[in-house]
């Protein structure tokens, strides 16, 4: 974690991919009717135009102020993560709350950054899967909640200024760019190079 946080720039837009078993979004069907998908999937994902190591908290209060609600508070809602506790580390890193043993990288998009887009990829037995494949795999997956926000509704921020908040799990980031800079996880670490294309596309707004 010390080395993504002193690597990279807390604020600028990144691209992050993650490569996870699909198993835990999965249904496990039922004795006459298994899925037949499981242990089978692997679901890449790539979050452009995402940044790192922001403050949730003050995102929102100066969203709300920049939409004229200078009286704004934030009431975030209980849930199960919470900022890993180091200064510095807990605006990059959020960790599980129950056992605090799993950790998630912080990432933070809002509806104004046009620029800003998630690319799915799945995998069947550790091939690209057709199309077919895939409409077949969706249909087994389980249903997501809406995330809306009631905390930014009630601060006043509407949909056009929403800001969006993912926390990936750590152990599934395979790659991290921001500019020049790229890391790549091998094993159990990652291995920073310079690449000569920037990995994003300058925001709106």
């Amino acid at each position: 974690m010390q080395e993504i946080a002193s690597e990279f720039v807390a604020g600028a837009a990144c691209t992050v991919v993650t490569n996870k078993s699909a198993d835990s979004s999965m249904k496990k069907g039922t004795k006459n009717n298994p899925n037949p998908f499981l242990g089978r999937v692997t679901i890449r994902k790539t979050f452009s135009g995402f940044v790192m190591g922001t403050d949730y908290s003050n995102s929102l209060l100066n969203t709300a102020k920049r939409m004229g609600n200078e009286d704004a508070e934030v009431n975030l809602k209980k849930n199960w993560h919470e900022p890993v506790k180091d200064e510095v580390l807990g605006r990059w890193f959020s960790t599980d709350k129950k056992t605090h043993t799993k950790y998630y990288l912080k990432l933070q998009r809002n509806e104004m950054q046009v620029a800003c887009k998630t690319i799915t990829e799945y995998f069947l037995d550790e091939r690209p899967a057709t199309e077919q494949e895939v409409y077949l795999i969706k249909s087994w997956l389980k249903a997501k909640s809406s995330g809306t926000s009631s905390t930014q509704t009630e601060m006043g921020i509407d949909e056009e200024h929403k800001q969006h908040f993912i926390l990936p799990s750590l152990d599934s980031v395979i790659a991290i760019k921001q500019g020049r800079m790229a890391w790549f996880k091998q094993g159990f670490s990652f291995t920073s190079v310079m690449v000569e294309q920037p990995a994003y596309t300058t925001s709106k707004g």
